[in-house]
């Protein structure tokens, strides 16, 4: 039977093995050809070990006796990934453990819309991550091909755009990756009102955003390519422009005193561990 351990670049990962306790404990720890780690005569033997491994793997001594071989990989890279064996012999016993590892490096994700005169475009970054994401769109239950991408290495790290114009203004768009990211972009009705009063704009999320912690809210206005921040939600509201505020239950935007200078586009964009949603709406004033 071989376990499977994914672990996080450039963090600490728990290789798991344990074996029927027994006296004179001989552990071994390799990777293909390459010694990992060594255990005998009741410590450490670490002169044949690999470079690569140098002062990055830790037994956990104390737990030995009771049948513990697990062990400490510090520092993740890349390269780490594959399959180890531990192999622990004592005067009573033998065991033999396959560990395969995978290494994962934890993207993030952002959304950027942006309009012209002739066209809507989102624009999907994920930074830093690994695997390569596999981002893929759907537009209205149908998934579609992407505009355009543009993607870079920082070692064996990749980084992402993914474009895609927006056609259908009555649409939903999603974007999805397969390292589990989740992003969709909806486009609203425009919303009329009459000069001297106010409006109340509506922000798309979804029932459970309350509940999600490390999440936050960001209203901007989108108006003759010059983009504006006016209020924000993480925990806590907070206003950045005269006139306008936010609901601290459903991050919906009112702004009062309307003149004919608030029309344009207001963009709320929310973000959690689990997800992206980005909600346009176009305010007639």
């Amino acid at each position: 039977e071989q376990i499977e351990v994914t672990g996080l670049f450039a963090k600490d990962c728990t290789l798991s093995c344990r074996f029927p306790p027994g006296r004179d404990e001989v552990i071994h720890w390799s990777k293909e050809n390459k010694i990992v780690h060594s255990y005998y005569q009741q410590k450490d033997q670490l002169e044949k070990q690999d470079p690569h491994y140098r002062g990055r793997t830790h037994l956990f001594h104390e737990n030995i006796p009771s049948g513990n071989a697990s062990l400490k990989l510090s520092d993740l890279t890349m390269t780490d990934e594959g399959s180890y064996t531990c192999y622990v012999g004592t005067a009573q016993d033998r065991t033999e453990v396959k560990v395969l590892l995978r290494v994962r490096a934890p993207s993030s994700y952002a959304l950027e819309y942006q309009k012209t005169n002739t066209e809507r475009r989102l624009k999907c970054y994920a930074f830093l991550t690994y695997p390569a994401p596999n981002i893929s769109w759907e537009q209205g239950n149908v998934f579609v091909q992407e505009t355009d991408r543009e993607e870079a290495r920082n070692g064996v790290l990749y980084s992402i755009r993914s474009d895609k114009d927006i056609i259908n203004m009555t649409d939903t768009y999603y974007l999805f990756s397969k390292n589990g990211a989740e992003s969709s972009l909806s486009v609203s009705d425009h919303l009329h009102e009459v000069e001297g009063g106010h409006a109340v704009i509506p922000c798309e999320h979804g029932n459970d955003t309350g509940s999600i912690g490390g999440f936050s809210v960001v209203w901007t206005l989108h108006k003759n390519a010059v983009t504006s921040i006016l209020a924000s939600f993480n925990g806590t509201p907070h206003s950045h422009q005269p006139r306008v505020h936010i609901d601290k239950t459903d991050f919906s935007l009112t702004l009062d005193h309307l003149t004919a200078d608030d029309s344009g586009e207001y963009l709320c964009n929310i973000s959690t561990p689990l997800y992206t949603k980005l909600s346009v709406s176009t305010l007639h004033v």
